[in-house]
């Protein structure tokens, strides 16, 4: 037996999807008015950043977002390190998250 999802449901669905995709195009108009000067002015705060940091930037992932569900998020960590299962690339950006995570004051 299949269990199908009801209209009303969809219907939210839908709802969030268009307020996402007004929110990106919204976003995405801003980052055009600002143009190039906006480019400059990224480029110029990213590269005041120390290179841990900015690997943290390059994730795109806020530092305090690791907090919510940091013992669940440390456990998997530690058994994909102890198996190997982690890219030397990721790891180490992990780590360095986890690093500028913790330097704000956030127990990673």
């Amino acid at each position: 037996m299949s269990a199908r999802r009801s209209q009303n449901n969809a219907n939210k669905d839908a709802a969030r999807l268009r307020s996402d995709l007004n929110d990106l195009k919204t976003n995405a108009h801003k980052v055009e008015m600002l143009g190039a000067s906006g480019d400059d002015v990224i480029a110029n705060e990213f590269d005041k950043l120390k290179p841990v940091e900015q690997s943290v930037a390059k994730l795109g992932i806020n530092p305090s977002s690791f907090k919510p569900i940091a013992f669940l998020n440390n456990g998997h960590y530690e058994q994909l390190i102890s198996a190997n299962m982690l890219d030397d690339d990721l790891a180490r950006r992990i780590e360095a998250y986890r690093h500028v995570a913790t330097q704000d004051g956030v127990k990673a």
